[in-house]
């Protein structure tokens, strides 16, 4: 190289620059990386079986390689281990997603290369329907198979000498929205009689806990009333009259994870149902007493704050309601509805809106008679879309109500005269569960669709009360 050199003057300073030959050797050669085949990323393996993972490496000296082997197990806060170009094992761990890891080392070198997959384990509950019915009072918890075929009793048959208390109201299964993998972690099965609630685990049937176990201090009586499971693997809702929220200030497999301590504290006694927003930090209820709205405050514990919130419209005071409700939601985490009679029997429907501005903030929209009160039964069901539509049922049919214009019709769907049981909503309000005295279906509600059976199944044992469909992949 020529060497070059440069006077520059500045500031009145006299600078040298210099260039001096350059003696670097820029010749590198990549080392060679093994060629790894026939890795999927996913493999899929029922507890009990045999999980083989055995791929082929291509490299030219093959001798040189070390195979480490790692499959993440967050459930014992640990990692299992193999060695050796192939994993050969019974798989034991669990039905879940496990994250996995293969480390090609090269000896010669000291290079590594990585390989990530993952390892899914299954049981025969992994995929289906879980069912909740009632045969002359008695609570059926059945499953569904992917191929259509009934298994009842399934909670008799893994928890041998257990039985579920009587008059079954609910079917909820837990899973955490947060965390991968999503998949449903256990149900909890309440009703009127018996133990009033259990935990049962969703890959083997089996008893957890009962509801009395899954608080701190269990109260004096223990009487649910409708309780959701939310986002983050706990439940929220009414029991003996108390708002309760499970604890999720611990990890989600801690033992302590959705327990419940004490109730919000005050002077209330709550309708069944609860609003319970996912959004902002409230929680809306109902006096049942005193026939009001009341509302808790929710940083992370529910704080009862009662009729202390900001009021405004005219149509109607919220403090004063004076109806016995008959059923009380929220839709999206915004406005609330509720059907209830009035003093001299009249079914009446209010709405009400809800903000969250540093404060509480309910509107109330309108309080008005109900269209078509004859439709309204004692075991009327009730499910809403996330478009402010709703459908109830009516002995053997289901209705559309759109209280906007407060259209009701009845869906196409015949149900051969058997009185509608259950009503739930699936696939973003697209899709709605029925049940009836042995079969559940799917109906059609999709935009222009009024109720075309998607699927049907039949052999449920009994009325079909509540279901949840499982899809873990």
């Amino acid at each position: 190289m020529r060497k070059i050199f440069i006077m520059i003057v500045a500031a009145g300073l006299l600078i040298l620059a210099g260039c001096y030959k350059d003696k670097g050797n820029y010749e590198y050669s990549v080392p060679e990386a093994p060629l790894v085949t026939n890795l999927d990323t996913v493999y899929s393996v029922f507890v009990g079986d045999s999980l083989i993972v055995k791929p082929t490496v291509n490299y030219s000296h093959p001798e040189a390689l070390r195979y480490d082997w790692k499959i993440a197990v967050p459930e014992i806060l640990s990692d299992l281990t193999f060695k050796g170009p192939a994993i050969r094992t019974v798989f034991g761990i669990g039905a879940n997603r496990y994250n996995a890891r293969l480390t090609i080392t090269d000896s010669s070198n000291g290079m590594k290369y990585f390989y990530t997959f993952i390892v899914s384990g299954k049981t025969d509950f992994f995929q289906g329907t879980t069912v909740l019915s009632e045969d002359k009072r008695a609570t059926i918890l059945s499953f569904i198979k992917a191929d259509g075929t009934v298994v009842p009793n399934i909670y008799e048959a893994a928890n041998p000498g257990e039985k579920l208390g009587d008059h079954p109201r609910q079917l909820i299964g837990l899973r955490h929205d947060n965390i991968a993998p999503k998949h449903i972690s256990s149900y909890w099965v309440f009703t009127d009689g018996g133990n009033k609630g259990v935990q049962i685990s969703s890959n083997t049937m089996k008893k957890k806990k009962d509801l009395a176990g899954n608080f701190f201090t269990p109260p004096a009586t223990i009487t649910p009333g409708d309780l959701i499971g939310t986002s983050m693997e706990s439940l929220n809702g009414v029991i003996s009259g108390k708002l309760y929220a499970g604890t999720t200030q611990t990890w989600n497999l801690n033992p302590l994870y959705n327990m419940f301590g004490l109730p919000a504290e005050g002077d209330y006694n709550l309708f069944d149902q609860a609003a319970f927003n996912s959004v902002m930090p409230y929680f809306l209820g109902y006096d049942k007493v005193r026939k009001q709205v009341v509302a808790f405050t929710n940083f992370g514990t529910p704080a009862y704050i009662g009729t202390t919130y900001t009021a405004v419209g005219d149509t109607f005071d919220l403090r004063k309601v004076g109806l016995d409700l008959l059923y009380f939601t929220q839709v999206n985490n915004g406005n609330c509805f509720a059907l209830g009679k009035d003093a001299s029997g009249t079914l009446k429907e209010i709405k009400f809106g809800a903000a969250f501005m540093g404060f509480i903030q309910l509107r109330a929209e309108y309080i008005r008679t109900f269209a078509q009160p004859a439709l309204i039964k004692p075991d009327t069901k009730w499910a809403f879309a996330p478009a402010e539509i709703f459908y109830f049922t009516s002995g053997d049919k289901i209705y559309r109500y759109n209280p906007l214009n407060q259209d009701i019709r009845a869906l196409v769907t015949d149900f051969g005269g058997k009185a509608v049981t259950m009503l739930k909503f699936i696939d973003g309000g697209n899709t709605l569960l029925a049940g009836t005295a042995g079969s559940l279906y799917q109906l059609d509600v999709s935009t222009g669709k009024f109720g075309e059976i998607i699927k049907k199944q039949d052999g449920i044992p009994g009325n079909t009360i509540d279901a949840v469909i499982r899809n873990d992949r």
